[in-house]
C-alpha cells in the first residue's frame, strides 16, 4: 500500500479493453505507453505492454505516477519458454523519462531530508526490503545508471549519500560513475560494503 504496489494479469488486452471502456483512444493509451503497436491476430492492433508481472508504479517526489515499472512472476517456465525481460519499463512518453526519478522518493523524501542523507540502490525491491527493515532514507536509481537529472535531485534535499548497488562488475562499474556524478554536484559520499550479499535486498532477507 506505501508503494502503490500492483499486478498485471496475463493476457493481452486486459489493460487496453478498461481504459478504452473509460473513454480513452487507442492513440492515448499507445502514447501513455501502456500498450504496443501489433501485428498479432487480437483483434486490435495493439497488445498490453505488461502482462502477468509485479507492477510499481513510478512517481516524481509528489507522488504523481508518470510511468510504471513489471517484474516478471517466476515460473517453471525453462528460459526458452519464458524469454521476456524480468524487468520492463514505460517507454519514454511526454511526461516519463526513467533518468529523472528516483523510485521510492515519494516515500523516502522526509526521512532524507531529516537525515540529510539519502542510501542510493539499485532496484525496486532493495528499496522495499530496506524500507522494511526500518531503513526508510531508500531510494533506487532504476537500474546502475545513475544520471546527472538524478544527483541534482538528491542534492536539493539532502547533503550526504550511501551508494549501495550490486556487488558485482556491473555494479562496481556503476558505483565508480555515481560516485563522480555525485561528487559533482556537491554531494559527500560513502559506498557500503554488504560482506557475501549481492545486492541490499539479499542483504536484509538473511540478516535485518
Amino acid at each position: 500500500q506505501k508503494f502503490g504496489l500492483g499486478f498485471a494479469p496475463s493476457g493481452w488486452e486486459n489493460t487496453y479493453n478498461f481504459l478504452i471502456k473509460k473513454g480513452f483512444s487507442s492513440a492515448e493509451i499507445a502514447q501513455a505507453g501502456l500498450v504496443v503497436s501489433s501485428q498479432r491476430p487480437t483483434g486490435h492492433d495493439f497488445y498490453d505492454r505488461f502482462r502477468n508481472r509485479i507492477m510499481f508504479p513510478l512517481k516524481d517526489s509528489r507522488g504523481v505516477i508518470l510511468g510504471f515499472a513489471g517484474r516478471v512472476i517466476e515460473s517453471s517456465q525453462s528460459q526458452s519458454e519464458n524469454s521476456e525481460a524480468k524487468y520492463i519499463n514505460s517507454p519514454e512518453t511526454p511526461i516519463f523519462n526513467k533518468g529523472s526519478l528516483l523510485f521510492g522518493l515519494d516515500v523516502a523524501r522526509d526521512a532524507i531530508r531529516q537525515k540529510s542523507e539519502a542510501v542510493l540502490v539499485e532496484g525496486e525491491f532493495d528499496v522495499l526490503s530496506s524500507f522494511q527493515a526500518g531503513v526508510e532514507n531508500v531510494v533506487a536509481s532504476k537500474g546502475t545508471a545513475l544520471t546527472q537529472k538524478q544527483a541534482i535531485i538528491l542534492s536539493r534535499i539532502c547533503e550526504n549519500v550511501v551508494l549501495s548497488f550490486d556487488k558485482d562488475i556491473a555494479g562496481d562499474a556503476a558505483s565508480r560513475r555515481g560516485i563522480e556524478i555525485l561528487d559533482n554536484v556537491g554531494l559527500s559520499l560513502k559506498v557500503l560494503s554488504l560482506g557475501m550479499y549481492k545486492d541490499p535486498d539479499e542483504f536484509v532477507s538473511n540478516d535485518k
